[in-house]
């Protein structure tokens, strides 16, 4: 599972529950888990604020999970996104999407402290992505999800969808060989990476930091 924060926030109300639900309320795939649209559509249209709202998903590697996992899943997100708030202070609505082949929680907060109309600001990036991030590893852990930050769910190769067919194939042909010797033990570090790849011919036309 991955937790991902949009960057939208502004206009109406019906842009992200019809997004999430369809239209009419009947996008193939869809399922209204919490909250009730129209108290969500009224609140945000009723704000004053710049950013209207907070929305997002939490994204699973899985095509399903049990409905009492999924309930426990929202509730610990809710508190870990809006800690100290009792729930009569928040609106929330959640939607699951299971039509891309695997699970999605989607949720909207509007930014309204439900018993002040003051404004609500459940999500800082700078200040939250740390307490976020060390949810999402918690719950992972705890419920042996898929961790796209675990080592061993990492790609060994990323290659642009641009990339032209013979120079992807090219790539992907040095990396399996630069994998081989690593495998071997001929190749321990950066500059060995480094000494291989000129030997084979290559030219190291630039370096970076990381890269």
């Amino acid at each position: 599972m991955i937790v991902k924060i949009h960057s939208r926030g502004t206009g109406c109300g019906s842009g992200p529950v019809e997004y999430l639900l369809g239209k009419d309320g009947e996008r193939d795939g869809a399922t209204l888990d919490r909250g009730d649209p129209c108290t969500i559509i009224a609140l945000i249209d009723s704000s004053p604020y710049a950013k209207k709202y907070t929305s997002g998903v939490l994204s699973f590697a899985e095509s399903d999970l049990p409905r009492e996992a999924k309930d426990k899943l929202m509730s610990s997100f809710e508190s870990a996104l809006l800690p100290g708030l009792d729930k009569d202070q928040f609106a929330c609505l959640w939607v699951e999407h299971r039509d891309k082949g695997r699970l999605e929680l989607n949720f909207v907060v509007p930014n309204i402290e439900l018993l002040s109309g003051r404004r609500l600001q459940p999500y800082f990036d700078r200040v939250d992505r740390p307490r976020i991030n060390a949810w999402q590893t918690l719950q992972n852990e705890f419920l042996k999800l898929k961790d796209p930050n675990d080592p061993a769910n990492k790609q060994e190769l990323v290659t642009a969808n641009t990339l032209p067919h013979s120079k992807k194939l090219a790539v992907e042909m040095i990396t399996r060989g630069l994998l081989t010797q690593a495998g071997n033990g001929e190749i321990r570090n950066r500059d060995d990476v480094k000494d291989c790849l000129e030997k084979a011919g290559f030219t190291i036309a630039r370096e970076t930091k990381n890269s």
